[in-house]
């Protein structure tokens, strides 16, 4: 049995503005998750993918090089599944596809967007040799930081020119680390949509100067030198954001009394937000019925 593994991952900033080719740093998580393969000499492929708990949330059976679905537990995951494949198997130039038995394993429940697609990529494309970036760009519409994430233990800044995704592997771990937090807001949001939505309005927004924009946010808060600079870099970045979008900002929905910072990470309505303040502010988000916050140090690698 061959055994594969990759990070989740959270945008710390350039969210939709990543597309474009802004500088963005990102930060691979502690949890992630696991691909185990077995290799049987059938013509099948059986396919099962377990939560967090060790339960079935997935199973499909595909038959042949052409992954024909035989039966599966969710047609559409299903038809999704066997596109990563095929594209994986093309790119690999792999005359035989996966046969067996496959079972993948999250590390974290499937709703909190550390990326549950992304680790599946890496993991399929350490299954077939090849190179995850090359895949997410096969099958997917996104910027591709989070199959990055994947594949590094560091924090990342990451950035697209003319296609090309260049990521360089840095050191990320400020001094007022133990005053950053990240808290759940119970709502999945569906990246590629969201994506949809963004491309949509880019027409009405003076591209360049917003990229250029949160390039220079992104340079700051990864040199902050204090809390109160990273603050007012969070903050900027939410209001340029906000203006972009034509969303309220996370703070001005749930959170507008709060003293401290709060920052949309990846799509915004949804997922995690990156929070700053003491001891005591965890206790506001949990008193407003937001009850899954992480410390810096036990999610981020």
């Amino acid at each position: 049995m061959k055994t594969f593994r990759a990070n989740g991952k959270l945008l710390i900033s350039g969210e939709y503005s990543i597309l474009d080719g802004s500088l963005s740093l990102a930060l691979p998580t502690k949890r992630g998750q696991v691909l185990h393969y077995k290799e049987i000499d059938h013509n099948i492929l059986h396919w099962r993918s377990l939560d967090i708990k060790g339960e079935t949330w997935f199973e499909a059976h595909f038959k042949g090089n052409e992954l024909t679905v035989v039966d599966s537990s969710d047609d559409r995951i299903a038809d999704t599944l066997k596109e990563i494949l095929l594209a994986a198997a093309g790119l690999s130039d792999t005359v035989n596809g996966l046969i067996g038995e496959v079972t993948t394993a999250l590390e974290f429940p499937t709703n909190w967007g550390l990326g549950s697609s992304s680790t599946l990529l890496c993991c399929v494309a350490q299954c077939f040799g090849i190179d995850p970036i090359q895949l997410h760009f096969k099958v997917s519409n996104g910027s591709g930081y989070d199959v990055a994430c994947g594949m590094t233990d560091s924090a990342i800044t990451y950035q697209l020119s003319d296609g090309l995704a260049e990521v360089n592997q840095i050191q990320w771990k400020p001094a007022f680390s133990a005053s950053l937090f990240f808290v759940y807001l119970n709502t999945k949001q569906k990246s590629s949509s969201e994506v949809n939505k963004y491309q949509d309005r880019k027409s009405s927004i003076d591209l360049a100067a917003i990229v250029e924009q949160i390039s220079a946010l992104t340079r700051a808060m990864m040199h902050a030198n204090s809390l109160v600079v990273f603050n007012e870099a969070i903050a900027k970045h939410e209001e340029i954001m906000s203006l972009v979008l034509g969303y309220p900002t996370a703070k001005q929905l749930y959170f507008s009394d709060y003293k401290g910072a709060v920052k949309s990470l990846g799509a915004w309505g949804g997922d995690f937000i990156l929070a700053t303040g003491d001891a005591e502010d965890r206790m506001y988000f949990a008193g407003k019925g937001f009850s899954v916050i992480h410390e810096f140090e036990s999610l981020i690698l």
